[in-house]
């Protein structure tokens, strides 16, 4: 069930809709002022592979960090 991060244009606040699909598509509006014109936002995910990490390796695509709490903006 993929969840996509909308910003509402008119009071500017960010919140999460949950989807059945990625093909679903349906009239979204903003939870605070009811406000239809919104645009969906840039998030990022996290991922667990509940494996052991692996030496020499970061855990982070996006960086050198071996952590990445150190990558959240």
């Amino acid at each position: 069930m993929p969840i996509y991060e909308f910003i509402c244009e008119k009071c500017e606040k960010r919140f999460e809709e949950f989807f059945r699909s990625a093909s679903e598509r349906r009239k979204v509006a903003c939870p605070k002022c009811k406000g239809e014109r919104v645009r969906k936002a840039f998030s990022v995910f996290g991922l667990s592979s509940g494996g052991k990490k692996e030496s020499g390796g970061s855990s982070c695509s996006s960086c050198s960090r071996s952590s990445c709490s150190g990558c959240r903006r």
